[in-house]
């Protein structure tokens, strides 16, 4: 299914799966009030169909996302602050807490809050040699978009304190070996090897595919105790499915017919 309204983006679904292009690909896909727009409608249509298990996010042309494009008039009306919590943040916490698993497919660059829109995905698959960069210190910025929670969290304070205070870049090779990033492939297999991940979940149960995605994050507020009480609960709902029970009777009549 394809969507015609949405002017900086494209959005198709086929199979489980919804896939959204970030289209400006004349300026690295920098993002605007419009595209951010667009982004949003294209998760409502997500979450207004049963049938999508799978948000695969990606940029046209040759590269992800070059974060917030400067030239916008906004930037000299609105406060950053307010542009962040209208736009920025809402995305953000939106994409982290769907029920579907969001793969970002990262080719070229991912810069700023670029960057941190890749970073906001479940699994995050880049290009070896992509470029993955923390700009805002250029600008005189922080970090923001989630990044300066994003990065301490998977890398620790010290190389997230690097990335931010410097604005090296990494390529998607450096990324992955740092454990920022799910998986870094050969650069013209990216959309291949994301797709196929893709494909593989959407054959998953949404029920257990839910389940995981919400005990992995809660996993960083909670203590142990808590998150054993979590598991409990929530392997407790999933072995009442269909999906559980329908397994399960095909593994014992299996392992029933090998004893034969």
């Amino acid at each position: 299914m394809r969507s015609p309204q949405l002017s900086e983006v494209l959005y198709e679904s086929d199979n489980g799966i919804a896939k959204i292009t970030l289209n400006r690909p004349h300026k690295l896909n920098s993002l605007t009030g419009q595209m951010l727009a667009d982004i949003q409608a294209a998760l409502d249509l997500i979450e207004h169909d049963p049938i999508i298990k799978v948000i695969l996010l990606t940029g046209a042309g040759q590269g992800f996302c070059a974060g917030q494009d400067l030239n916008e008039s906004r930037l000299k009306d609105e406060a950053l602050g307010q542009i962040l919590e209208s736009d920025y943040n809402p995305l953000i916490r939106r994409l982290t807490t769907m029920k579907q698993v969001v793969i970002a497919a990262v080719n070229g660059i991912a810069a700023g809050a670029g960057c941190s829109l890749a970073l906001a995905a479940d699994l995050t698959l880049a290009g070896k040699t992509t470029s993955f960069k923390q700009a805002f210190i250029h600008l005189g910025l922080l970090p923001d978009a989630g990044s300066t929670w994003f990065l301490p969290h998977r890398i620790g304070i010290q190389k997230a304190m690097g990335l931010a205070m410097t604005g090296e870049t990494i390529t998607g090779t450096e990324a992955e070996h740092l454990g920022l990033i799910w998986k870094a492939v050969d650069d013209h297999l990216v959309m291949q090897e994301a797709e196929q991940l893709a494909f593989n979940l959407a054959k998953s149960s949404l029920f257990a595919l839910i389940e995981i995605k919400k005990a992995i994050y809660a996993a960083n507020q909670n203590s142990l105790a808590e998150q054993l009480n979590l598991e409990r609960d929530a392997q407790d709902r999933l072995g009442k499915t269909a999906e559980f029970q329908m397994a399960l009777a095909t593994f014992q009549s299996k392992q029933k017919k090998s004893n034969e």
